[in-house]
């Protein structure tokens, strides 16, 4: 079995010192037959004995479980990255440190109640004590500062003797995997509440124009007008009445997003106001999350396998906005692009699958507004989401329709 850690061994000079004392001692004893030298010389071997196996001990049997802990937040949220030791020994560790250190590229969090004031930011540290055989989650206070990831790296142990002579450093070299994703801010878009489109779909709504055959809510008595097959015959059977079937009524259950991130300008891979795009996505998703609307989103970023970008199929619930979320949250400024032909082209390329909404958010130009032109003509409603701020000027957000 590979062993987790990568192991450090400092020694004090202490020992040196003692173990070079104690011939003399044992010598000295014997030529003047004192047992107290001699004692004294055992002592100092069992000493340097005793610290050595100790630390060879407690940190044979330190582990990390195989884990992966994952902390959501959004920003300016606050939560705790546990990391989880287990002590398999029957011996307790009193004196040590721990740490790791942070990745994280783009600042999105920050370390609550550091003890190390002068540390760099992405690094921690802190006391480490843990009973026998038992397992604790060490903890970290971290805040949410803006959209990101950040990974737990490089932790590290310190362990040392009873009397703090000597230390063995150990570097985790496992598999734990420990992240903090900070979703995208929410950021409101006017009149999204007022596009509720009253077409076929899977969820029943109160009010619709639309009604699934499908589904049968009751009876009614019959009134002048009704279809003849809405008949329920068995019903009016039992009444002596004529009864009419009454069925559910649906509306929209899909929506489309589509996300153009790519930028203009060849040294600027990235739309500038991706940070404000995104927010409006993450808005979106979770409207329509919150409305039992199912979506699928496509981005314009290179994914290796596909010509035609990132695509998030079709789903709906909290684990679909979850992942929604998370995706938009790895993004990166400066990210590798395509063509946005090229990912329109695969949105549109399955023709039997109609497209009952779809909301464009990002980078709009003569490539959106051909596709989309085809596709206002198959009866698809298409809604360009502007971004707070165009052309330097504010503005409410809002959709075009």
């Amino acid at each position: 079995m590979i062993s987790q850690w990568v192991k450090e061994v400092h020694y004090s000079k202490t020992y040196s010192v003692l173990g070079g004392v104690v011939p003399f001692l044992v010598i000295l004893s014997i030529i003047l037959r004192d047992m107290l030298l001699f004692s004294l010389a055992v002592f100092f071997i069992l000493f340097i004995f005793i610290n050595k196996w100790y630390l060879n001990y407690v940190t044979a049997n330190l582990v990390i479980p195989y884990e992966t802990i994952t902390l959501r937040l959004f920003p300016d949220e606050e939560g705790e990255i546990a990391i989880p030791i287990e002590n398999r020994g029957k011996l307790p560790i009193f004196n040590g440190k721990w740490g790791y250190y942070l990745y994280d590229h783009d600042e999105s969090v920050s370390i609550i109640d550091r003890d190390d004031k002068d540390a760099l930011p992405s690094s921690y540290k802190n006391p480490f004590n843990i009973p026998a055989s038992a397992r604790r989650h060490f903890k970290t206070k971290v805040t949410a500062v803006k959209r990101g990831t950040a990974q737990v790296r490089t932790i590290e142990l310190i362990i040392y003797d009873a009397f703090k002579l000597s230390s063995v450093r150990l570097q985790y070299q496992g598999s734990f995997r420990g992240e903090i994703i900070v979703y995208p801010t929410l950021s409101p878009i006017g009149h999204l509440e007022k596009l509720y489109l009253q077409e076929r779909g899977n969820h029943t709504q109160p009010f619709s124009l639309y009604e699934d055959v499908t589904m049968t809510r009751g009876t009614r008595d019959y009134i002048s007008g009704d279809p003849f097959n809405r008949v329920n015959w068995k019903a009016t059977a039992r009444t002596g009445d004529l009864q009419t079937k009454v069925y559910e009524n649906v509306m929209l259950s899909k929506w489309t997003l589509i996300l153009n991130i790519r930028g203009e300008d060849y040294l600027k891979p990235t739309i500038e106001n991706l940070e404000e795009v995104l927010s409006q996505v993450a808005y979106t998703a979770r409207f329509a999350t919150t409305n039992n609307i199912s979506f699928e989103l496509f981005i314009n970023v290179k994914v290796p396998g596909s010509e035609s970008g990132l695509h998030l199929p079709a789903g709906e619930g909290k684990h679909h906005l979850m992942k929604t979320l998370e995706l938009l949250a790895r993004l990166r400024h400066g990210q590798v692009t395509i063509l946005e032909e090229a990912m329109l082209y695969n949105v549109f390329l399955n023709r039997s699958e109609k497209k009952h909404a779809i909301f464009h958010f990002g980078a709009y130009g003569q490539t959106e507004d051909h596709f989309y032109q085809q596709a206002k003509r198959s009866g698809v409603k298409i809604y360009p989401v502007k971004a707070r701020c165009e052309n330097g000027v504010e503005q409410n957000e809002q959709l075009a329709t």
